[in-house]
């Protein structure tokens, strides 16, 4: 059986890309996979992430030395690890971090959680760009999401890419596609990092413009908000009484949150953004979704089959889907079943580990 060196996050904190590595060490636990796991931790919060600080330089030194100690010891058949987006500070952090891993001449398997890691190359100076080469090209394996994610792996030549979509649990067994009520206040949810290229700028004005077209349209924020210029805009949208704040929630709290929502509205432009599982979530729900076409996120939702694609920063547009679908059951109705139906083929727990177990069991 081959040995499997893990690095990566694992919660806390809950993010989508941490949740998914977290579920991979269940999964090989529960399997009896042989694997040994170097756990990071530079961010102890989901705003931490992309930032720099002198902590996370200590933090980065201990963990070289610790992937050093168990190259030497483990001596794993392979090492896997979750590679960064498109900013430089992480990028180079994962440079040390695989330095030694590629000098000795380990099998790799990059996973793509995050998207646009090619995207930086042009930005590096003629000496990273060398060392850029000699970390991340030509890996052994490649795990992206979707075909849009394939773009990252085939730019660094990996040898063997496979697509794995994620998988999200949901608490029921059984939805209602007729269960939205056109006589009740339509809610319009957002869930993630409240931060402005997640969208949660472009979705108040949204829900505003939604809402003076027909006031039963609210929206439904659940949480951290990312700094005070997000803060401002979440108030000024409580003040309005179009916006209900709800704080970081998880488990059954946040389940209970999207089962009383009828929409999920997720205006993302984020760097990093490559197969958002919020998206997954809703429809685990039925909740037809209204996203922009960015990365990972168009081969999620099919336009006007399980939710709209619009433009970045169409607010106009994306307000116009939300009325369009508030106001037509019939619509809501073909949109919910298709989601849900698209998730129970595509994006459960059971298939992400199933098809996890056969990548890691087929490894020559």
């Amino acid at each position: 059986m081959k040995k499997i060196l893990i690095i990566g996050q694992t919660p806390p904190p809950y993010g989508g890309q941490i949740i998914h590595i977290g579920k991979i060490v269940s999964i090989f636990e529960k399997n009896k996979i042989e694997f040994q796991l170097i756990r990071m931790f530079f961010s102890e919060d989901m705003n931490e992430n992309g930032k720099f600080s002198f902590k996370k330089i200590w933090k980065l030194l201990f963990l070289q030395i610790q992937t050093l100690y168990k190259l030497a010891s483990y001596r794993p058949d392979y090492v896997y690890y979750p590679l960064s987006g498109c900013e430089k500070i992480p990028v180079y952090r994962d440079i040390v971090m695989l330095f030694f891993v590629r000098l000795f001449g380990f099998k790799t398997i990059f996973h793509f959680h995050a998207g646009g890691i090619a995207e930086i190359y042009p930005r590096l100076n003629f000496f990273m760009q060398k060392l850029f080469k000699f970390i991340f090209f030509k890996s052994g394996h490649s795990i992206c999401m979707s075909k849009s994610g394939l773009k990252d792996p085939q730019f660094l030549e990996s040898k063997n890419i496979e697509i794995i979509p994620y998988g999200v649990e949901r608490s029921e067994n059984e939805i209602k596609p007729d269960k939205y009520d056109m006589n009740k206040k339509c809610q319009v949810l957002f869930v993630g990092v409240c931060r402005e290229s997640k969208g949660i700028l472009d979705f108040i004005k949204v829900i505003d413009i939604a809402n003076k077209a027909d006031s039963r349209i609210i929206g439904k924020i659940v949480g951290k908000i990312f700094s005070e210029k997000e803060q401002e805009a979440v108030r000024r949208g409580i003040e309005q009484g179009i916006i209900i704040s709800e704080g970081v929630k998880i488990g059954d709290e946040k389940n209970t949150i999207f089962k009383e929502s009828d929409l999920f509205l997720f205006p993302s432009f984020f760097e990093h953004e490559n197969f958002p599982t919020v998206v997954l979530e809703a429809f685990s729900y039925g909740i037809p979704v209204i996203s922009t076409k960015w990365r990972g996120i168009v081969d999620q939702i099919e336009h006007g089959r399980n939710g709209y694609l619009h433009e970045l920063h169409d607010i106009r547009g994306m307000a116009d889907s939300i009325i369009k679908i508030a106001n037509n059951k019939v619509l809501y109705k073909e949109l919910s079943t298709n989601a849900f139906n698209d998730y129970n083929k595509l994006y459960t727990n059971r298939l992400f580990e199933k098809n996890i177990i056969k990548f890691f069991n087929n490894l020559a």
